[in-house]
């Protein structure tokens, strides 16, 4: 399948930072094969550096303090309808708070915007939400831009760190698996339907109707409590072989500066 032009990046990276690649795999979900992306053998290079097995105690007491990147698909959990926008960034500050999470706080929404009302995004704009329009019609182009953009953030920002997602779209999960095993403290806001594999990769799960709502909600992922005391690999995460998006990032050489690589689709 040929690619079209999708992006152009142009980023500075430390020697350490590698080529980053995200693929669209198959995994079975409750009996329904899905395709999930996630990054490949060659994109987990720069991830796989800096795993790590910590201990629950020591990672929660940094991250109290740690910054909060919140990163919301809205596409996946909307405005409510009858939902004041002023009120959810301080909700979802109000729910981090309950759980001693105080650090400075980044709320970035991804979606089609044209389709939320003018006073909707007035409000979430007021109150610090950065927009992020993404046109409609083009094929999981949330999921991928969420993703680029987060794992851009934690090259900025290394652990300890929160790392909140607002979703229930298993797209997420191999990225957020991974991002927990670096360092950071995963967070996720859910819908009442989530896929499991998402489910499993949060440190600590919130309901967009309670966060919404203004409750906490709060609860230890139960996969987390079953694994906390093991160490998870990534060999036992789904394994996805069929590649239809790559986004390339290399990175910076001495001689060279900026290097520019294209997404084809």
């Amino acid at each position: 399948m040929k690619f079209k032009l999708m992006m152009l990046a142009s980023i500075f990276f430390s020697k350490r930072f590698r080529q980053v690649t995200l693929r669209r795999t198959r995994i079975s979900e409750n009996g329904v094969v899905q395709q999930r992306l996630c990054l490949s053998d060659a994109g987990l290079k720069y991830l796989a550096m800096e795993a790590t097995c910590r201990e629950a105690s020591e990672e929660e007491g940094f991250a109290r303090t740690a910054k909060t990147s919140v990163w919301w698909d809205i596409e996946n959990c909307g405005v409510p309808k009858g939902c004041d926008g002023h009120k959810i960034a301080l909700n979802i500050k109000s729910a981090l708070g309950k759980m001693k999470y105080c650090g400075p706080l980044a709320i970035y929404a991804y979606g089609d915007i044209n389709q939320m009302r003018s006073s909707v995004q007035q409000a979430l704009s007021s109150t610090g939400v950065s927009l992020n329009h993404v046109p409609p019609g083009v094929k999981d182009g949330s999921d991928k831009k969420i993703l680029v953009d987060m794992l851009l953030w934690t090259m900025e920002n290394r652990a300890p760190a929160n790392v909140m997602l607002i979703s229930g779209d298993g797209d997420y999960s191999y990225v957020l698996h991974r991002l927990r095993m670096m360092g950071y403290n995963v967070l996720l806001v859910r819908p009442e339907s989530a896929s499991r594999f998402l489910v499993a990769a949060a440190d600590r799960i919130w309901l967009w109707r309670s966060v919404v709502a203004g409750g906490s909600g709060s609860e230890v992922s139960k996969v987390f409590l079953l694994i906390s005391n093991y160490r998870y690999t990534v060999d036992r995460l789904p394994k996805l072989h069929t590649a239809i998006v790559d986004y390339t990032l290399y990175s910076r050489k001495k001689t060279k500066g900026f290097l520019v690589d294209t997404v084809k689709k």
